[in-house]
């Protein structure tokens, strides 16, 4: 398998430059890796001309098995230089329908990590998601391209360290040992159902025990009491429930 590590910050030896070293340095023999340092390059759209930078990052890409993407948080968003990078190769990440609906391209089915690291500490950014639209925006354009995420590492508390958190280093270096044993196509779909149904099942259990405690509904002729109570408290569970799992629920330590 080869690993393509894709490097968008200022610094090519910074302390995310470090995070994405541990990680390839955890990556088995058997496998190659190859850095892509994205600040060594002109990078520019296609504008209907000829483009021999995008058309080597291209030939990288396609060559490639599995994707690292290492860039820090600034102005609380993912840098400019990771940014403009997915700017210019999304025409060649997906295709666009006549309604302007894009779709997987020639990188399907490939797996990427994300790596990303902040000024802020662990402490504040667990509740200010400082780092939370870096990884959704790593993650809105790879998996529209069709490319599947096996995690996320962030480093926090960066302001004026000059090396990184050896416990976090430890971390990307076992991650590296595993994201090359990944499976190549995406088979969670048994994983996913099953824990919606642990979900459905622990908000009715939840519901029921806040109707009995708060309505005392569970009498004879409270029908109609105890299925709008129901519905109601189910909904306003369950919805926040997937709403932290679907956009909250990012790597903030």
């Amino acid at each position: 398998m080869k690993v393509l590590g894709i490097l968008g910050s200022h610094k090519k030896d910074g302390i995310t430059a470090q995070y994405l070293a541990a990680t390839a340095k955890g990556i088995p023999d058997a496998d190659s890796y190859e850095l892509l340092y994205l600040a060594d390059y002109d990078i520019k759209p296609d504008m209907g001309q000829e483009n021999p930078v995008l058309d080597k990052l291209e030939t990288k890409l396609q060559e490639s098995d599995f994707w690292i993407i290492a860039a820090p948080t600034y102005w609380g968003a993912l840098s400019g230089i990771m940014k403009n990078f997915f700017d210019c190769m999304r025409p060649r990440m997906v295709r666009m329908t006549k309604k302007a609906d894009t779709l997987p391209a020639q990188f399907k089915d490939k797996h990427y990590l994300s790596i990303t690291t902040c000024f802020i500490s662990s402490f504040e950014n667990f509740f200010t998601g400082i780092t939370d639209d870096t990884f959704k925006t790593i993650d809105r354009a790879l998996t529209g391209a069709g490319l599947i995420k096996v995690t996320e590492i962030v480093g926090t508390g960066t302001w004026g360290q000059e090396e990184a958190d050896p416990q976090k280093l430890a971390l990307c270096q076992r991650w590296g040992a595993k994201i090359t044993a990944k499976k190549k196509k995406d088979d969670n779909t048994l994983k996913r159902y099953l824990e919606l149904f642990c979900m459905i099942a622990a908000m009715a259990l939840v519901t029921m025990g806040l109707q009995q405690l708060i309505f005392g509904v569970f009498a004879t002729g409270k029908f109609w009491a105890t299925y709008v109570s129901f519905v109601l408290i189910f909904f306003i569970l369950l919805a926040s429930l997937l709403h932290f799992f679907t956009f909250l629920r990012h790597r903030r330590r």
